[in-house]
């Protein structure tokens, strides 16, 4: 037999077997779901986070990192005038005041992202600017200019403890 007959065989069936192996892996594919997409129950409660407020001075700022994103607590100043709105998005927690933002009017506690969601904020005087759109929102975490309806900055679940000696808990909206 000729050896190139022998090669062109071998070559033929190497070729059929890897293009079967390739029509399972992608029929596979069109049947799975990916981790990404299923929804899991959470087994483990979220982490908590305490945090003392009695070093934060008015106007200021303090950054700290839960579940992975900035969060931010801005301590306001007594004078702030807040903006009346009627239009509340999806409040997380009833207890929020509606202009406010907050649990308390003294502190508002954010995740420190604006509408793009990965660019943090800077404070400047009595507003909060993303750094990536230029966009301003106020210290209430409401976009200035926008009206009732504008972006809003998310808030993450927290609560404030006089008990402890005025320290935030970052990771509930109340106690257990």
């Amino acid at each position: 037999m000729d050896k190139r007959l022998i090669y062109r065989v071998a070559l033929k069936i190497l070729f059929s077997v890897a293009l079967i192996i390739l029509l399972i892996v992608f029929v596979k594919s069109l049947f799975t779901v990916p981790e990404s997409q299923t929804d899991r129950v959470a087994s483990e409660p979220m982490p908590v986070v305490t945090l003392d407020l009695q070093g934060i001075l008015k106007g200021d700022v303090r950054k700290i990192r839960w579940q992975g994103k900035d969060v931010a607590i801005l301590k306001r100043a007594d004078d702030y005038a807040f903006r009346p709105t009627k239009y509340i998005p999806k409040i997380p927690h009833p207890s929020l005041n509606g202009n406010a933002r907050s649990l308390t009017k003294a502190y508002f506690v954010y995740y420190n992202y604006g509408d793009s969601g990965h660019c943090p904020l800077f404070k400047e005087t009595n507003t909060l600017k993303d750094t990536c759109t230029g966009i301003k929102f106020d210290m209430a975490g409401k976009e200035i200019g926008k009206g009732l309806q504008g972006h809003r900055l998310e808030i993450p679940p927290h609560y404030f403890d006089d008990k402890l000696g005025g320290k935030l808990i970052i990771g509930r909206w109340e106690k257990e």
